[in-house]
């Protein structure tokens, strides 16, 4: 009984551990059993025909005679070399023979993040108390705009991105005010700062470059622990697309914070990529762009590649630590006129976002 046990609880681990090995190949062990006896004979079977199975392919694989043939071999015959590139790219990326969770992609790495965001989310959390109770005391005086919050967020990020081998590789900082961790000499005019969204890692990832700002959020958001509760404390403008009301309340919202001087953030593809690839410009959300031509902002364009990778929309945690992959390119700022279109704004902002992504990246034509 102990070997039957041992056997039922270590195959699945090994069948997943080893990427290699072609789905037919791994043992199948049953896990639907009422009695202990059937659950050994189904143990026994499943082991025996694995056996066999694999010692008939041993008997029938060429002799390979160099390392260079071996080399080839294994590429030409590797199940990997037919994904997309976004995904070949990626060495244990989670995606293997339908490791899931209520239909999501799973790997052992994303609990390890989840571990990480976890401990770091609950200091995360005390100190927006902490700066909840300085605001009300104090009555939004010493931080009027809350960029207190806004800091704590970008410590969480930075924290967790650190100690999961996540943080990105940022370039263009030239193009950044100082402010937000850039390079450029501050000069008052406020920021649109514009990326796109192929995975809901680009969340904590575009935090590292946006120390003060203000994110223009879906109000799904709010109801996420911690991050929600961010996101209301500090005042964040929250849209629901499906209330007009909604909508003008968090335009002019997003209007006043940016002729207040404080930037926004915002993915105007509205939604993550399926594919991790850009969306067409028609497709883009004219809201932010419509802010910024009203209050005189300027738009910096940002691409982040790398998250697809590491956290595609079909994974419920990430899959794999980037380690490099993940990175941030900081676009030259567009400047706005009053008799600028949305669509012009959003044709030129497109235009230096896929520039600065991979051709795996770019809109399908």
């Amino acid at each position: 009984m102990a070997a039957g046990t041992a056997a039922f609880v270590l195959l699945p681990l090994i069948a997943v551990a080893n990427p290699a090995l072609p789905h037919h190949v791994r043992p199948a062990v049953s896990l639907q059993t009422s009695r202990y006896g059937r659950g050994r004979e189904r143990v026994s079977d499943n082991l025996r025909r694995a056996k066999v199975f694999a010692t008939s392919k041993v008997r029938e694989a060429p002799r390979i005679t160099s390392r260079s043939a071996l080399v080839s071999s294994s590429v030409a015959k590797s199940p990997v070399t037919d994904l997309p590139p976004t995904l070949s790219s990626v060495s244990g990326s989670g995606r293997r023979n339908g490791l899931k969770i209520f239909g999501f992609d799973i790997s052992a790495y994303g609990f390890l993040f989840m571990a990480r965001a976890l401990m770091y989310g609950l200091f995360w959390y005390l100190s927006l108390v902490k700066w909840l109770l300085l605001s009300w005391i104090t009555k939004d005086k010493i931080d009027p705009d809350r960029h207190l919050m806004d800091r704590s967020s970008l410590q969480w990020a930075r924290r967790t991105l650190g100690a999961t081998g996540n943080m990105p590789v940022i370039t263009g900082l030239e193009n950044l005010p100082k402010e937000h961790g850039g390079l450029r000499e501050d000069d008052g005019v406020p920021l649109m700062i514009v990326a796109n969204h192929a995975s809901w890692m680009d969340v904590p990832v575009i935090r590292q470059i946006t120390n003060k700002c203000k994110f223009l959020a879906k109000k799904d958001l709010a109801s996420i622990p911690i991050l929600g509760t961010s996101l209301r404390w500090g005042h964040h403008p929250l849209v629901d697309r499906s209330d007009k009301r909604s909508t003008v309340k968090s335009f002019r919202q997003g209007v006043e914070w940016l002729k207040r001087g404080v930037s926004l953030v915002t993915f105007p593809e509205g939604t993550r990529s399926m594919d991790g690839r850009l969306k067409s410009p028609e497709e883009l959300k004219g809201g932010a762009f419509k802010m910024a031509i009203y209050s005189g902002a300027r738009v910096v364009p940002v691409s982040i590649s790398g998250t697809f990778d590491v956290m595609p929309k079909s994974a419920l945690l990430p899959l794999r630590a980037a380690n490099g992959l993940i990175r941030i390119q900081i676009h030259p700022p567009i400047s706005t006129t009053p008799d600028m279109s949305e669509e012009e704004l959003a044709t030129r902002t497109h235009e230096l976002i896929k520039q600065g992504l991979p051709s795996s990246q770019h809109p399908l034509e």
